[in-house]
């Protein structure tokens, strides 16, 4: 019996990845959404997407595993061809386009939106959001924990190293890291 559930149990695992890749797409994607046939989604994804959401995914796209994914209503996540995506969050209120040959590396965080909220008196809305887009280049690598916020363009040829906070334009052809000054006290 435990046998035969675990069969059961990985081919209704299959099954989404099966529809992504076939002429099920219907089942996941608009439409308007253009999808390539090579794209491929690994397992132990979060998937959090509306139905009128719209895709557009290059050839040769690897969304591998462990990966966050939240595109809402009427929004538009674009990644271009031979785009690598792993263990990473990528959240998409309006817009986000990922150019082609990126890299994405774990724990990298993309958000194209915030939360509005107000001075006097203080408050932070839980609902609403400022909601903006996020444009990256061609040939871009994040390495780890990289947090790119609202309204940022990220130009091509790109090195965003690990643990940065980009909130502002790169722009092409540029490293950028997160300098820390380290200070030693001897004990």
């Amino acid at each position: 019996m435990k046998r035969i559930l675990g069969f059961i149990f990985i081919k209704l695992k299959n099954f989404a990845n099966d529809c992504i890749i076939s002429s099920q797409r219907s089942l996941f994607f608009t439409p308007e959404s253009v999808i390539h046939d090579s794209f491929r989604l690994g397992r132990d994804n979060f998937l959090d997407i509306a139905s009128n959401a719209n895709f557009q995914i290059g050839k040769n796209v690897m969304i591998n595993q462990s990966n966050f994914l939240t595109v809402k209503s009427n929004a538009k996540l674009t990644i271009g061809d031979n785009t690598y995506i792993t263990r990473a969050t990528i959240s998409c209120l309006g817009e986000i386009e990922i150019g082609e040959n990126c890299i994405l590396g774990e724990g990298m965080k993309i958000f194209d939106h915030n939360h509005q909220y107000t001075k006097q008196p203080f408050s932070v809305s839980k609902t609403d959001f400022n909601i903006g887009k996020v444009k990256m280049g061609n040939n871009v690598w994040t390495g780890a924990n990289v947090v790119i916020l609202k309204d940022v363009t990220i130009g091509d040829n790109v090195i965003l190293g690990a643990g940065c906070v980009i909130h502002k334009d790169v722009p092409s052809n540029s490293i950028i890291i997160n300098k820390q000054e380290k200070q030693i006290i001897a004990l």
